[in-house]
């Protein structure tokens, strides 16, 4: 049984231990020691990540009852570990810090979740990116807001964060939050007034470590709430950057950075006017271009201003003009959407065989057919003048 050195102190970062056994496939060697500061991918949270020695450990996992550390399967690795006797391990403390910090933070948002609305957690997910929650119930903006101003005020008291391991008596008379039926003794991870829970992983010792807690997101999932988090550093990042493209937006806008939202509205909608105006302006100047085009076997035209309906329209619009039929694109850099039409000829058979060469997608009824393709506009020109119909 491999001693959990990550129980008796979270904050270890190094430690010598005796390799016990060396597992391997194709991928990696699997190294069983006899004690470790390397915490196993359990409760919603990754693995640590460091070195044994000199070989780099990507991942542990507690397979069969036991704490297999993951390096990845090369000659010089096995030398390494096969020729040493003792081995130094060293925690990636910059990454171990950072869970404790998103783990702790989920316990306080949990905690006083369940204490306000009563719903509990029956998901957790702590990713390299971001913490996501997954509660029972529906939480509104109003909740979050709540939640996460109580969460920090929680954080700011400095709070002990006690670990407990009960006896199966003592256990009987402590409530706390569990999403499994735990076998064997109870690690219980205790938050005074805040939160008292079931927990594998290593914590912080103090709220205030985790320094400030940022909901990032919040919606509906599965009956209940998903809400995403970030705690401490990852926290801070985010708001930096947000508050940074805050500001170039304010520079943009010239507006001040308490008003930017308001700003960016006026110029959205001004932004759906212009494009409006521009809309009746090019159906204008496509429609006297649809005048000038003389009755053709087949008639192919390419342009940029036939966004949107347009493209249908004009097709519609010179449809009659073309014995064969008309095929009309709009687009740029290779990529066109289409609309081809026809009075006489089944569109089918050509709409297939043009997608085919030019990878195309789309389809349709009756005379009319829509779709999207990539190719040269020269190559789609020779490909429509040359096809047999």
């Amino acid at each position: 049984m491999t001693e959990k050195l990550y129980y008796t102190d979270a904050y270890r970062d190094e430690f010598e231990c005796k390799v016990m056994n060396l597992y391997t496939d194709d991928k990696y060697i699997y190294v069983e020691t006899d004690r470790t500061a390397f915490f196993p991918e359990g409760g919603g949270q990754t693995s640590d990540r460091g070195f044994l020695g000199e070989a780099y450990v990507e991942n542990v996992q507690i397979v069969d009852g036991k704490i297999l550390h993951f390096v990845e399967n090369n000659e010089e690795n096995v030398k390494k570990l096969q020729n040493s006797t003792i081995l130094k391990g060293k925690i990636d403390m910059k990454k171990r810090f950072s869970d404790m910090q998103q783990h702790s933070g989920e316990h306080i948002f949990s905690g006083i979740v369940h204490k306000l609305y009563g719903y509990n957690n029956v998901g957790f997910h702590l990713g390299s990116e971001v913490v996501t929650l997954d509660f029972d119930g529906v939480l509104n903006e109003e909740d979050i807001c709540k939640v996460e101003s109580l969460v920090n005020e929680a954080i700011w008291r400095n709070l002990e964060i006690r670990i407990l391991y009960p006896s199966d008596e003592e256990l009987k008379a402590i409530t706390y939050r569990s999403k499994i039926e735990i076998e064997g003794q109870v690690r219980i991870v205790e938050i005074d007034g805040v939160d008292t829970c079931a927990c594998c992983a290593p914590h912080v010792k103090r709220t205030g470590e985790i320094g400030l807690i940022e909901v990032v997101n919040f919606e509906k999932y599965k009956g209940g709430t998903r809400v995403s988090i970030l705690c401490g550093e990852r926290a801070l990042k985010d708001i930096r950057h947000k508050l940074n493209e805050n500001r170039k937006v304010s520079v943009i806008t010239k507006a001040k950075q308490s008003e930017t939202a308001e700003a960016v509205e006026r110029l959205m909608k001004e932004k759906d006017r212009l494009e409006f105006d521009l809309v009746g302006a090019n159906r204008e100047i496509l429609f006297s271009k649809a005048e000038t085009i003389s009755d053709d076997k087949r008639i192919i035209v390419f342009d940029r201003k036939l966004q949107g309906k347009l493209l249908t329209e004009f097709t519609e619009a010179i449809k009659n003009k073309a014995t064969d039929f008309v095929a009309c694109f709009c687009g740029e850099n290779g990529s066109y959407r289409y609309c081809i039409a026809s009075r006489t000829v089944d569109l089918h058979p050509l709409a297939r065989a043009l997608n085919i060469a030019f990878n195309g997608k789309g389809g349709g009824r009756g005379e009319m057919l829509q779709g999207s393709l990539t190719g040269a506009e020269e190559d789609i020109r020779a490909f429509l003048d040359s096809i047999t119909l």
